[in-house]
This record gives structure tokens, sequence and C-alpha cells, in this order.
């Protein structure tokens, strides 16, 4: 089976021989035309048939993703020569799935074994019906452009317009021949724009709350698309070397400052331009410790593709402090391919087929071994994902929220194949899952993993703790209020804000201990207790005290967020969910409302046994939809109804819980 066949037809020897030649120019010069050339792409066969075989799933994936894709897009007002699969409006959400999915059916015109079937046109139509008047209307509407959008404003010079302009120039670099004359100068003339305004600002630096490693990382891009479009530029050097000072930037430590390590030819001191993840290669984003953030480094890595299909060696920032980072994101890492939050998770928890490109290209350039089984497992879920549709889209709409979810995926899809073709099959390995404890302590994460089940505690910005069955149903939500839950006083519609006063943990050889002390505004201390062991068996205390009078209208910790959505690909769509000595089907979406008084047992689906002592007042509240891309119904094990009169002192309550998991496959 060919798994490479160029969009002319020839046949693969003679294609081969034709990169050969390519091969030994570093640039081509222009032969037919004064118009300055682009770089020349130079793309080698796949080098194992493991390889190849992957880019082929890949690639169908993308054929049918795009299919759906394709149906979006339609007319600007009603004029053909113009078109776009969003509304018409300046800002992120309807620049961004355009460029997006315009690179993504500019690598579909150029490479592969394109199916007409599968994709629903011809290579011919895709390139003079769809890119052409999209990438008409990018130029057109971007602030370099003659006209405004449909909000009346143009695109561009935005804080994060360099992203998507690099998406359309690397699209147009693709099919560069294929374009018109006067689109070649337009989307020059974006690239140009976008990354001269980089090329001349300095890259920010900021570690509390909010990173700007992502910014960084993505704003490195358009100088890499703008040295592939105009390589003879008299500024060219400059965006290389800007390139290597924004991609160092934007996963420096603060640890980096006193280093002598060389990057480039340099110690890494002298290029310090200010810490944006901490020293354990954790960072904040969104206000707390985000794991999807720590993947950001695809952004910046991903661009080595483009210097070995030009023939040009890498510079070393591209990788640095990146296996740190993506050391962290295997202890993260559940037999779904999603990850475990320890601080909650703000995006929605079925992003699998956004880490794709994380794993491929720390195995491709990364070498790292375990990359290739946890990119072998991603394209699965994706597979299974995308199998749900008759369209082909891969996320069910209950599932995200984000407008460039479906068409960053299809960008994504495109690069990991060409990524592919530079990979070296003896790294080729088996990721082995993590085992034991892991304390980040600048992230302020603790960790603790075992063959059947995952405690996360978090116990910096956000205080909460998830125990996730490991699993491919992780039937754990990291709701922030996990575990710790929440108090209200009489009169108050917001429960009282949570402060950490304590946090200790200790680790043996197969056990640990977490001690948490923690205030619910000045009226409540709750101290927390959390033991576990190598079994996977976690058990839990609270004790609550008064620290001032006060009137408590409800009460509800020990909260467990339990996911229950109706279409997620390892989930039922309903939970069976025992209190006591009653047991029901609860649907998903269900609203439900379930108050248990005096329960000493719960059961959650057969995944997971909780025995509580003494027994407790639990209720569960049934999810009525999907909130930030999932269903979460709660599962309180220690409500209190009001309004009860406390005073100074009072234990309000002091109880246990011993949590052991029950493994259930649910493919």
């Amino acid at each position: 089976m060919k798994t490479f066949r160029s969009r002319q037809g020839l046949t693969h020897a003679l294609f081969t021989l034709v990169i050969g030649f390519l091969a030994c120019t570093a640039l081509e010069q222009p032969t037919f035309s004064e118009e300055p050339a682009v770089a020349p792409l130079m793309l080698p066969e796949f080098p194992s048939p493991q390889l190849a075989n992957l880019a082929d799933r890949l690639y169908v994936i993308l054929e049918k993703q795009s299919h759906y894709l394709l149906g979006l897009v339609k007319p600007w007002n009603g004029d053909p020569r113009y078109k776009l699969l969003t509304e018409s409006r300046s800002a992120e959400h309807w620049i961004r799935p355009n460029t997006g999915a315009v690179e993504a059916f500019c690598f579909l015109y150029r490479f592969g074994p394109y199916d007409e079937k599968l994709v629903g046109m011809s290579r011919a139509t895709l390139l003079g019906d769809i890119i052409v008047p999209m990438i008409r209307y990018l130029t057109e509407t971007h602030v370099t452009g003659s006209r405004p959008t449909g909000d009346g404003r143009k695109w561009g010079d935005a804080w994060q317009s360099a992203h998507w302009a690099q998406m359309l120039g690397r699209g147009a670099w693709f099919i560069w021949n294929d374009l018109p004359e006067d689109l070649r100068s337009a989307v020059r003339r974006v690239v140009r724009h976008e990354a001269e305004r980089i090329a001349h600002s300095q890259p920010p630096a900021q570690l509390r709350g909010d990173t700007k490693a992502e910014e960084n990382a993505w704003n490195a891009q358009i100088l890499s698309v703008a040295w592939l479009l105009m390589p003879h530029d008299p500024q060219a050097d400059q965006w290389m070397s800007q390139f290597q000072r924004w991609t160092l930037s934007a996963f420096l430590r603060p640890a980096d400052q006193n280093t002598t390590d060389e990057v480039d030819g340099r110690p890494v001191a002298e290029q310090f331009t200010g810490a944006n993840i901490f020293d354990d290669f954790t960072l904040e984003n969104h206000g707390f410790v985000h794991p999807d953030y720590m993947s950001t480094f695809t952004l910046s890595l991903g661009c080595v593709t483009d210097f070995r299909m030009t023939g040009r060696r890498e510079p070393q920032s591209v990788l640095w402090n990146v296996r740190g980072i993506y050391e962290n994101l295997k202890w993260f890492i559940l037999p779904d391919m999603g990850f475990v939050y320890p601080s909650g998770q703000d995006w929605t928890i079925f992003r699998q087929p956004a880490w794709l490109s994380a794993h491929v290209l720390m195995f491709v350039y990364g070498r790292d071994g375990e990359a290739w089984d946890l990119a072998t497992q991603t394209v699965g879920v994706i597979e299974k994902m995308q199998a749900r549709s008759p369209e082909g889209a891969i996320y069910d709409p209950s599932e995200f929220f984000f407008p460039s979810t479906q068409t960053d995926i299809a960008e994504a899809l495109a690069r990991a194949w060409l990524h592919l073709h530079f990979a070296d099959p003896a790294a080729i390995g088996t990721y082995q899952p993590r085992l034991g404890a892991k304390h980040l302590r600048f992230g302020k994460i603790f960790l603790y993993r075992t063959p059947r089940l995952i405690t996360a505690i978090s116990y910096g910005s956000v205080i909460m703790g998830t125990f996730t069955p490991n699993q491919r149903d992780r039937l754990i939500s990291p709701d922030q209020q996990s575990l710790v839950g929440s108090i209200k006083l009489s009169g108050n519609t917001r429960p009282l804000p949570v402060k950490l006063l304590r946090a200790e943990f200790s680790e043996k050889k197969e056990s640990f201990q977490g001690i948490l002390h923690i205030s619910h505004g000045d009226n409540v201390i709750a101290e927390w207790t959390i033991n576990g062991d190598a079994s996977g068996q976690v058990c839990i205390a609270e004790k609550l005290v008064v620290q001032r009078d006060c009137t408590i209208q409800e009460m509800a910790t020990g909260l467990i967020g339990v996911l229950n959505n109706q279409r997620w690909i390892f989930e039922q769509g309903k939970r069976e969910i025992r209190l006591g000595s009653v047991s029901k089907t609860i649907p998903a979406h269900s609203s439900v409302r379930w108050e248990a008084p005096q329960t000493d047992h719960v059961g959650i689906d057969h995944m997971m046994e909780i025995e509580l002592f003494p027994p407790r007042d639990v209720l569960y509240v049934g999810a009525t939809q999907p909130e930030r891309g999932r269903a979460t119904d709660r599962l309180i094990l220690n409500h209190l109804s009001g309004p009860r009169d406390f005073h100074a002192g009072d234990v309000i309550a002091e109880w246990s819980a011993t949590i052991r998991p029950t493994p259930r496959n649910a493919e």
C-alpha cells in the first residue's frame, strides 16, 4: 500500500528521485518568475512500515474530519469568491477556526493518498471552491487588507493573531505553486506583518496565575513560517534569531537564571528573559496548575518539522525543559489517554485528541519511546470518538464548547503526519505507567498512583482532592470543590471561601499520608487526614470545628464528582448508585436529587465502594446537562441541611471514609 503520493500523480519512485534532487539544494532559486521563491519542501519517505501504518490511520481520520468541516464552509454574504466556516467576525473564535481549517485543507490538497469519497470532493474542487476563497477572505479582512469582517473590524495585531496567521501561512506554503499570484502576495503581506510585530517585541514572562509559556510558544511559530515564505528576505536572519529567543523564553524556570548550561552556543543564564514555569516543571494558567497548558510546548517544538523539511538544523532552544514537562504529563496520564486534573479543569476533560501532538513530537524529536506507545493509544481513542459521527466529526457537541476545537485537531492531524516522516523507528518503545508518589512541591500537587486508583491532592490556589480509578472509564470528575466541599451560612447564597492553613505529606515505600488544615471563612476549620497504600485503598477523615458562633444553612463536604455522560465512548450513559441498602440506576443528565440519611455504605457503578463511619447523611445530585464539556453528578458524603446554630468550639462533624476501587472495564 502506498503511504505517500503527490497530487500530480507521480510514481512513488520518481517522486523519491525528485525529493533527493531537491535535498541537495538548501533554497530553490526562482526560474520562471521574478517573484522570490519560498523555501522548497523536502519530505523523505516514512522510515518504517510501523510509522507508515500510524500515518495512514492519521490521514484517514483527517479525511473524515475534513468531510465534516467542509460541510460548514459557506460563501461570505453570498459571494462565492470569499468563503469561511464561521460567522464573519474579527476575534479569535471566528478567525482561528478558519485559518486552522485552511492549513488542514491545504495539507490534504498537497499530500497523501487522497480519497475523494472520504473527503467528499476532488482535490481540484477542494482548491478552487474551498481553499482559494477561504484564503482570499482571510487576507482581505486582515489589518493589511482592504475589507473589514462582518463586525466592522479587521483581524490582526491581537494577542493571538500571530498564531492564526502562521496556520494560514504554512498552509499556503504547502500549495504555493498552485495559488494565484495575488493570493501569494497577500499571504506574504499578512505573515510579514505579524512576524515583524513579534520580532520587534520582547518575550513576556509570568510565573503565577497566567503563564506566558503558551503565548511565547505560539508567537514563535510566525517567525518560522515567515522564513518558509520569504527565505531571501532581508529580515530572514532576524526572524530566525528571534525564533530562537522566543522558543527558549517559553519554558524557562527560575533556576535557569543561574544555570551555566549552554543552549545554541550561549549559557542559558545569559539568555534568561524571565520564568514561565516552576522549577518542578509545572506551570499555572487560569489561576491554577494546568496540565493542558503544560502540553503547549508542541506549538514551538512542532516547528522543528519546518526546519527538517527545508534541510536545516533546528535550534536547541525548542527542547529546553520540555522533557521535564513531558515527564510530569506521564504522571497525569490516564488509561483513556486523558489527564488527571489535580487542581480541577475549566476546559473539557475529553481532550484526548489534543494530546496527540505532544506524544508524536516527543517520540520524533525527543526520541522518547514511551511517547510512541502513548501516541498509538491516543489514535485508537480518536478513532473510537470519530466512529460515533456519520459526518466524520471527532468531538461530540456535548464534549466541547471552544469554537476552534474541531479545526485545531484537523490541523494537528496534518502536522502529526508530517512529523512522522522524521522519526527514528529505533526509538519505538512501550509506556510504563507511573506508580508510587510524585510530590510537585512548587506546583503544590501530591500524586499517588497505584494500578487501581490515582489519588491527587492540590493545595495551592485550588484546594481539592480526587480519587480516580486507574481505568478507561475514569468515573471521577475533577470538580474544584472535590473532597473539601463547601459550607454556606444562613442568609448567604455563596459558600464560605476556602483557605489552606497547613499541608504535610509523608511517603513510605508503599503508602502515604497527607494532612490538610483548611479554613472555611473565619467560621470553621476542617482537619483532613488522608492515608493510602499500594493496594489502592484510601482512608479519609474529616473533623469540622467551629471557630466563631454562626448559623450554618448547608454543609456539603466529602464531595465526589461522578461523571455521567450520554455519549462519551468509555461511559454507558448511566450510573448504578447504591446508598445504604438501596440501589438505583441514575441516567445521565437526570437532575435527580436523592437524600439518604444515616448511610454507612456507598457504591458507585460497581467501580468504587465507600464505607462511612459513623453513618452520615448522604446526598446525590444528578447533573441536568453537560457543563464545561462534561456532565458531573455530585455525591456528598457529609451533608447537613440547616439552618443550625453552632458555637465556637463545637465539633460539627467528625467522620471517616474508606474508599476501595473495584475495577470494571468499560470499552
